[in-house]
């Protein structure tokens, strides 16, 4: 039975490929939680094939292959919206696509699970893992 639903963040996704050799890594310890629902906002895809890596074959399909691990969320009108006012009404400077990735937690009833918390600094209504 899943009691908790946590959004994931790019770093962690990114921190595993570049980990992939090891079998050990932040990743695969948290999947391993059969109550935790794993979630990842559609800008986490975008983000993961823009690095220069994605480019070949192998990363490529190591991305999709982690990619089933996750249920995935479209950015919705609402989600955008909300995105939308955290960049607006942020002190710091927050990048269009962290702005989703915490819009798709709060809006999902999530935890965030990231390793750049400060990315993500006061953002009213997010939690962290």
């Amino acid at each position: 039975m899943v009691s908790r639903k946590v959004t994931v963040d790019t770093s962690i996704i990114i921190d595993h490929l570049r980990q992939i050799k090891q079998s050990k890594t932040l990743l695969r310890t948290i999947l391993k939680d059969k109550h935790t629902a794993f979630i990842i906002s559609s800008d986490v895809i975008q983000e993961l094939f823009a690095g220069q890596s994605s480019k070949t074959v192998e990363p490529k399909d190591e991305i999709r292959k982690i990619l089933q691990s996750f249920h995935i969320i479209d950015v919705t009108p609402e989600i955008a919206e909300l995105a939308g006012q955290i960049m607006r009404d942020s002190k710091l400077s927050i990048q269009f696509a962290d702005a989703a990735i915490a819009a798709t937690a709060i809006t999902n009833n999530a935890l965030l699970a990231t390793l750049n918390k400060k990315d993500f600094q006061g953002i009213p209504d997010l939690e962290f893992v």
